[in-house]
């Protein structure tokens, strides 16, 4: 008793403190709930064991929240050291870890949790299952969110493990580095699971409000430095990626270790403690990174679940995909569920052939798409891009057609046909077909969804779902095709049987989504992609 009279902290103190914690655990201020757990500690250290862990936990769960997560271990370690069965120092310890990806250390920790009648055993129970889930997530890549999309999203987003399959960032013979497949997959496989450093957010009723961005955009920003003041793995991994001003061979190419949460020390249960100051940071590294690498939500390669239409302005730093270059010839998509992002193959990709996806809407013709790399400060040179700019066959129909589609006016019907009649006796290959088709897209979509023009145009082209399964060879899928391929197929023309438009349709949801759910749940996935398209034609 004389030890914690020394600090001041009688019963009645110890009472007080706690009154002090639950009114700041409610109001969930962090800092001020770490200082009073903080108190207690000093004050129970040489008195009271239980008192003493019950404090630690809470701290660390206090200083988790604030992302020192340093801190929160050692403070874990401590009450452990104490009281190695403490429950509440070892669900703390576990949701560290798991939040570290270390799921199998965090299994542990539950696991010893779980004695019957312990404290917060069905909740250790409930956690241990999910690590035995995020384990084997992290080691496959196997992604079911069925269950989510069949209740129409409602409920917590579903955890995601990060994950990185057969990839490796190389020299690129195009763009300084990039990321190239190891082994060949196949279309819809997952390339990579990865969590955002950090997510702006928000909801703009005007997309040409800058003011309102700008918002978003510096909310986004301070949360980006805040995690890199925290965590210097965080900040190393930015300082991965390009500014855009460096020279090619100035950029070194990473250890594909960096990017594994595994890779993280966790030697004697201590993590390297953040610099705690902006000024530590290089911030203006960081800041052009920023401007070259983010990743947006709404994006043409991108799909975005579970927003339900609230969310229309988001912007992101997902370390591996921003090392993807873009291609008008892409092969992967991203689909974005809370603050992760799933890489998937749009197409089937062979061993050493380098991943891409569109910065850009590709469904437009070759002047429009240069005009677009040239502001993002490249220039295309993918085989689709060589071929519609250099091809001497159908180059002067090819700028004959873009000038119509740009100036509008033009019978869509007309142009379609005169560009399928001037493919066909040029007996150009049916890959570029594809090409010219995706280039043309909007010409396509204009016809097919015009009563008039069908009647007048109809049996002199190719059915809807043909086209759009054309284009998706060319560009990997996507809403806009996937649409017109289920419209396409449900008219049944030219698709052929049943089970062959089935799996056409499904092969190029595959494409879209990536094997992310199963096949009840991807039918409601094409619901919602028909009703969208309904939605916007009101």
């Amino acid at each position: 008793m004389a030890a914690a009279a020394m600090d001041g902290l009688d019963e009645e103190s110890l009472q007080e403190l706690r009154s002090q914690a639950t009114r700041l655990l409610l109001k969930e201020d962090w800092e001020g709930y770490a200082a009073v757990c903080s108190r207690i500690v000093r004050g129970a250290a040489a008195t009271d064991r239980r008192v003493l862990c019950s404090a630690l936990a809470h701290r660390a769960d206090a200083r988790a929240r604030l992302g020192d997560r340093p801190g929160a271990l050692a403070d874990c370690d401590a009450a452990l050291a104490a009281d190695p069965a403490h429950p509440a120092a070892l669900l703390a310890k576990g949701a560290l870890l798991r939040g570290l990806g270390r799921y199998a250390l965090a299994a542990d920790c539950f696991r010893a949790a779980l004695p019957p009648g312990a404290s917060g055993a069905d909740e250790a129970r409930e956690m241990l299952d999910q690590c035995r889930r995020l384990e084997a997530q992290a080691r496959s890549g196997a992604v079911d969110l069925s269950d989510w999309v069949l209740a129409g999203f409602s409920g917590k987003c579903p955890d995601l493990a990060e994950f990185v399959g057969p990839v490796e960032v190389r020299r690129s013979a195009h763009d300084g580095r990039g990321v190239f497949a190891v082994k060949g997959v196949e279309a819809g496989a997952t390339l990579m699971i990865s969590k955002a450093v950090a997510t702006g957010r928000g909801v703009i009723p005007d997309a040409a409000d800058s003011d309102e961005k700008m918002v978003v955009w510096k909310d986004f920003v301070d949360k980006v430095l805040d995690a890199a003041e925290k965590c210097p793995r965080t900040a190393s991994l930015i300082y991965t990626l390009s500014t855009g001003e460096e020279q090619e061979d100035e950029l070194a190419v990473p250890d594909m270790a960096v990017f594994k949460q595994e890779s993280e020390d966790l030697s004697d249960g201590v993590l390297e403690a953040g610099t705690g100051t902006r000024e530590a940071l290089d911030v203006d590294r960081v800041m052009k990174a920023l401007d070259v690498n983010c990743l947006t939500e709404d994006a043409p390669s991108a799909n975005l679940l579970g927003n339900n239409g609230i969310v229309n302005c988001g912007v992101g730093l997902w370390i591996l995909p921003s090392f993807l270059n873009h291609s008008c010839h892409p092969n992967a998509r991203r689909t974005h569920v809370g603050d992760h992002a799933i890489v998937h193959a749009s197409r089937d990709i062979k061993a050493g052939e380098e991943v891409t996806f569109p910065y850009f809407d590709v469904l437009t013709p070759v002047g429009k798409r240069r005009e677009a790399a040239r502001a993002w400060g490249f220039e295309c040179r993918c085989d689709r891009c060589r071929f519609e700019a250099e091809d001497a066959v159908l180059r002067q129909e090819l700028v004959r057609s873009e000038n119509e589609l740009v100036n509008g006016g033009a019978d869509m019907g007309a142009l379609v046909v005169r560009l399928e009649d001037k493919m066909r006796k040029s007996m150009v290959k049916e890959r570029r077909k594809a090409f010219v088709r995706a280039s043309f897209w909007s010409a396509y979509s204009s016809l097919f969804d015009n009563g008039r023009l069908m009647r007048k145009w109809g049996r002199k082209v190719l059915g809807e779902a043909v086209v759009a399964e054309s284009v998706a060879g060319a560009v990997g899928g996507g809403e806009s095709v996937l649409r017109a391929m289920l419209r396409g197929a449900n008219e049944g023309n030219g698709c052929g049987n049943r089970l062959e438009v089935e799996d056409k349709v499904v092969r190029i949801g595959r494409a879209t989504y990536g094997k992310v759910v199963k096949r009840q749940a991807m039918r409601a996935l094409f619901r919602l992609t028909l009703e969208s398209d309904n939605c916007k034609s009101l």
